[in-house]
């Protein structure tokens, strides 16, 4: 597939601190756009187990300080209108005002959308945030016309962790079923951003009345080998759930037996044969007679807190026989990859699938790599051999051709082509977040968290500064 790559929105919309495109979705003709902001410092105030010899960007202000709450951290929703050649800004996080304490903004991030059809109408667009842990969890917005999003009730959540010491954050998967909206929670506070402790399946018919019901009873498998459900798809009219846990992932199959009733069974467990290096299910797609999945292994591929990685990521599909199928993996149980490649397509730094969409017949794939993390290791610190030899020139030299998020292409799952290599020539774009067709063209939707300022180095004793970066923030592209 020959492909002439357009950005149509560079460096997060005009405001780098948009750090990643979370979510995407058409609603009534427009193209809208979820942000998650200034990612690396969020990282940073949250997940001090994850380490960098050198932050690749400036910690120029405190967590909850008023100027970072009203320069930085509000996550922001934006539209493509056919109409007009540029985005506007439709939403901006709203202020938490707790009972003590001074006020901040209440959202990051918003992680997922969901356009609500009636037969081929557009009725409600719904959008899930990441919220700050100082707040009172997370929240469904919805908008009925595109221009104004209201919060909607919260639904009452228990969670395997003490409500003492951790609040719930955030929310992943939004998705339709029928007459049905479907979500799950998947973050919590300290670090705990795709670790939430509870595997409940929420759903309702009219998410305004604030009253949503589990459709899995308990939740899934026991915890710690299910910590979260990740991900959720809908192939051949059945229920799919991706899992994440400490010795890999599960997938779930549920089949709709009453209003919210669900039938489940357990489908795969140990990530597929590979263990704790296929800890989750990040990405889910049903193409053809076949649901692919996508792994993952949390914070870039390197799980420290469990001890789990660095590895690259798989493709695996799910036949119509049950029959599990290596697509982009290592060999096992005498089974050899379709597509001829191991993990992360033969690229140890992906370290995610972190998009599979199927569109006009046609598979895409996007992938995070974290090759660029290499500009802000020290030489003498690095954990390989390999690693050490590599001088800061020849790094420069594979960054420039193999630095940033892959894309690839596939019509039977088998055979790929590679649509970039290198972040659409941009290497920080170290991830395609979402993939979405509008307006009779494909976008890839990245995310590109070094920005408005990140290190730069000229040598591998240079300790760097921090200056503006023309390339920060996140992209929207046509290809």
């Amino acid at each position: 597939m020959h492909i002439s790559p357009a950005p149509v929105c560079a460096n997060g919309f005009g405001d780098p601190y948009n750090a990643y495109a979370y979510s995407a979705a058409v609603f009534k003709g427009s193209l809208y756009i979820g942000t998650g902001r200034a990612n690396l410092v969020f990282l940073r105030f949250g997940m001090p187990n994850v380490h960098i010899d050198m932050w690749p960007v400036p910690i120029e202000y405190s967590n909850y300080e008023q100027a970072f709450e009203e320069t930085v951290s509000a996550a922001e929703i934006w539209r493509f209108n056919p109409q007009s050649p540029l985005p506007t800004r439709v939403h901006q996080a709203d202020w938490f005002h707790p009972e003590t304490g001074t006020s901040f903004r209440r959202h990051y991030g918003y992680r997922s959308m969901c356009t609500f059809k009636e037969g081929e109408k557009d009725v409600a667009l719904y959008v899930a945030s990441t919220s700050r842990s100082r707040g009172d969890g997370p929240d469904l917005m919805v908008s009925y016309d595109g221009n104004s999003f209201q919060r909607l009730p919260k639904p009452s959540i228990i969670s395997d962790f003490s409500s003492n010491d951790f609040t719930l954050t955030s929310i992943r998967s939004l998705l339709q079923y029928d007459e049905l909206l479907i979500t799950t929670i998947t973050g919590a506070s300290n670090g705990n951003v795709n670790g939430a402790g509870i595997t409940t399946i929420f759903a309702t018919d009219d998410p305004t009345t604030g009253k949503w019901f589990s459709i899995n009873g308990n939740g899934l498998g026991t915890f710690p080998e299910v910590v979260v459900v990740y991900e959720l798809c809908i192939h051949q009219g059945l229920l799919y759930a991706g899992t994440g846990g400490i010795n890999g992932f599960q997938l779930w199959r549920g089949k709709r037996t009453g209003k919210y009733e669900f039938q489940w069974e357990l489908v795969i467990m140990d990530g597929g044969g590979r263990g704790a290096l296929n800890q989750g299910i990040i990405s889910l797609c049903s193409h053809r007679d076949y649901l692919y999945i996508g792994t993952g292994i949390q914070n870039g591929g390197h799980d420290r807190t469990n001890n789990v990685g660095p590895a690259a990521a798989e493709v695996l599909r799910l036949a119509p026989n049950d029959e599990l199928e290596l697509v982009c993996a290592n060999p096992r149980d005498g089974l050899l990859p379709l597509s001829g490649s191991g993990p992360g397509f033969g690229n140890y730094f992906n370290a995610y699938i972190w998009k599979i969409v199927s569109i006009d017949d046609l598979l895409l794939l996007g992938t995070m790599d974290w090759s660029i993390f290499g500009l802000w290791a020290l030489r003498d610190k690095r954990k390989t051999r390999f690693g050490q030899l590599l001088d800061w020139d020849t790094m420069q030299v594979f960054l420039s051709s193999y630095g940033g998020a892959e894309l690839w292409c596939s019509e039977d799952g088998a055979d790929w082509n590679c649509m970039t290599r290198n972040g659409f020539n941009n290497i920080y774009n170290f991830g395609v977040r979402n993939i979405i067709k509008w307006n009779k063209r494909i976008y890839a939707c990245t995310a590109n968290p070094f920005g408005p300022k990140v290190l730069m180095r000229t040598s591998d004793t240079d300790h760097g500064e921090y200056k503006l970066n023309p390339k920060g923030g996140c992209q929207v592209i046509a290809i």
